[in-house]
């Protein structure tokens, strides 16, 4: 029997290793997913960009009502592009890989930013990256990437920008994605968090302004 709230999944919970087992676990999270053809297409274009393929988008837009399955997909992405699990025990993408032209799945660096789990009045220093602190929403994307390849230097690309609450720049941002790359960054309910700062000029997590421009920055980056 389901409570409710276990229909709602949560990118950050499950980002943290946290939250119920059916959004944990790839295997399990695949084997009760139908893969629709929104998903499957999705999943295409990223696969055929991390891999070097012809015709991968370096941004998408999800655009779905409220309830329409892009915080689903994002985690199908997330549990997909990690490189933690075999494609033969998530059997029901193999098509998936087919369209795109890939043999096997990729294992990429990946960053969850969710702004409804980010708290932009404090600073944060994780005990598992010692000396780095985290201030801004660019600063958090560069220090999960810098765990996820295994090199905490690559924070210092940013890190700056960081503590002085400043867009980095495309410049920079491309820079951190060619230090890490192949990487996947993905972002939910950051309106949320852009309202929390709005107004404000005393925030670690810097200004509007500046996360409207890290928004634009971070697209032309990656394109």
């Amino acid at each position: 029997r389901y409570k409710n709230a276990e229909f709602a999944a949560d990118l950050a919970q499950v980002a943290r290793g946290e939250g119920a087992y059916e959004y944990r676990d790839p295997v399990e999270f695949f084997a009760r997913t139908y893969v629709t053809e929104g998903m499957a297409g999705l999943l295409e274009q990223a696969l055929r960009r991390v891999t070097g393929g012809a015709g991968g988008e370096p941004v998408i837009q999800l655009k779905t009502a409220f309830g329409g399955g892009k915080t689903h997909s994002m985690l199908a992405l997330y549990h997909m592009m990690r490189g933690t699990v075999s494609i033969d025990k998530i059997p029901n993408v193999k098509p998936v890989l087919k369209r795109a032209g890939v043999a096997s799945l990729p294992r990429c660096n990946v960053a969850v930013l969710v702004g409804t789990a980010l708290n932009p009045t404090k600073s944060r220093r994780p005990n598992n990256l010692p000396g780095i602190t985290i201030n801004t929403l660019w600063g958090e994307m560069a220090a999960q990437l810098a765990e996820s390849a295994g090199d905490l230097k690559i924070y210092d690309i940013i890190k700056e920008s960081d503590r002085k609450g400043v867009s980095p720049g495309s410049a920079t941002l491309k820079e951190l994605f060619d230090a890490c790359g192949p990487c996947l960054v993905l972002m939910d309910e950051i309106v949320a968090y852009a309202k929390k700062i709005w107004g404000r000029t005393d925030l670690p997590a810097g200004t509007y302004d500046n996360l409207i421009t890290f928004i634009q920055e971070i697209t032309e980056a990656a394109s």
